[in-house]
């Protein structure tokens, strides 16, 4: 796919407003929280987790950096591998071990080594997978990268394949229309989002909502500037 940087960086913002409701910025990669949806800690510009192994990744990459708090997260690597902030109740109060690693995760945000490390394990786990689906898909636009990428970061990369199950329409690679194609997957993911038995996932339809809206407006190249949940991206 032939995409621009400024796509690329629409992609990352939009994706960054689903995840924590503001346009990136520097603070972004510091955003540390427990929801309650079992996955424990949610960090960074797009909120990796502790139970899928994404924060996981990200602290091992940052280690390796030698990121200015590595000694400290090196430390914590056991703890987030047992996944013990998937047991927390969300709002706290925490259990000493896992107030430590949110204050440990929340000072390193401010590092140029953490935030290189949240971008590189995305681009290596989440966007490049993406990218790949969106090849075999026959997708052309950014807009429909960023319809899959969006899967990816939201479900796991499987969750791509798993909402092509669930409606009929033919992909542009085989003879589709790629708008038609798009339409029918965000209608089928937001039908799973907003019936699916983990009742916390229903809340999330927003994001099938407002990729549609952005297929509604025609807004297939993601140009600039564009305005996503009251967030314009400039």
């Amino acid at each position: 796919m032939n995409l621009t940087a400024d796509q690329l960086h629409v992609i990352d913002c939009v994706l960054a407003i689903f995840e924590t409701g503001r346009v990136p910025s520097g603070r972004s990669y510091s955003t540390c929280t427990i929801l309650p949806d079992g996955a424990g800690i949610s960090y960074g510009k797009h909120q990796a987790t502790d139970k899928a192994g994404s924060l996981d990744a990200i602290v091992k990459h940052y280690v390796t950096l030698g990121g200015a708090h590595a000694a400290t997260l090196q430390g914590m690597l056991p703890l987030l591998a047992s996944n013990a902030s998937s047991k927390e109740k969300p709002g706290g109060p925490y259990s000493a071990p896992v107030a430590a690693l949110i204050n440990a995760l929340v000072a390193a945000g401010a590092d140029p080594l953490m935030q290189k490390a949240q971008d590189d394990v995305f681009a290596r786990d989440y966007l490049a997978p993406a990218i790949n689906h969106a090849k075999d898909i026959g997708l052309k636009t950014a807009l429909g990268l960023l319809v899959v990428y969006d899967t990816c970061i939201h479900s796991g990369p499987g969750g791509v394949g798993n909402v092509r199950r669930m409606f009929p329409e033919p992909s542009p690679a085989r003879g589709g229309s790629e708008e038609v194609w798009v339409r029918a997957y965000l209608r089928a993911r937001r039908n799973w989002l907003a019936t699916h038995s983990m009742k916390v996932l229903h809340a999330t339809v927003y994001r099938m909502d407002a990729l549609l809206a952005l297929v509604n407006a025609g807004a297939w190249d993601l140009a600039k500037p564009l305005t996503v949940r009251g967030q314009r991206i400039a």
